[in-house]
């Protein structure tokens, strides 16, 4: 009986130890994520100048155009064949305007 004492205080001790090592975990896995979300909002880039409400050139063109996103790979995937067409075209020698007449 006298190893029982013994053994809830090593255990006791051990719990105590897990607690702190838990709440420096907790401690630096707060900080590590307020660091993270400060350099991804407070990055300073060569046309925003740190505004929050800055909405960069490209996004502001595709904002002018409503399409889907299906939308835009179908115009993707035609754009797409017709670079491969004029690169067969171009291999082969064949004048475009001669697929359309005889």
């Amino acid at each position: 009986m006298a190893e029982n004492p013994n053994r809830e205080e090593e255990l006791a001790r051990r719990e105590a130890l897990l607690a702190q090592r838990e709440a420096q975990l907790e401690k630096e896995q707060a900080a590590f994520e307020a660091a993270k979300a400060q350099s991804e909002t407070g990055k300073k880039k060569l046309l925003n100048n740190n505004d929050p409400d800055f909405v960069n050139p490209k996004e502001k063109l595709y904002d002018k155009f409503p399409l889907t996103v299906h939308q835009m790979d179908i115009i993707i995937g035609v754009l797409f064949a017709l670079i491969l067409l004029f690169l067969v075209l171009g291999f082969t020698h064949t004048s475009f305007f001669g697929l359309f007449g005889g």
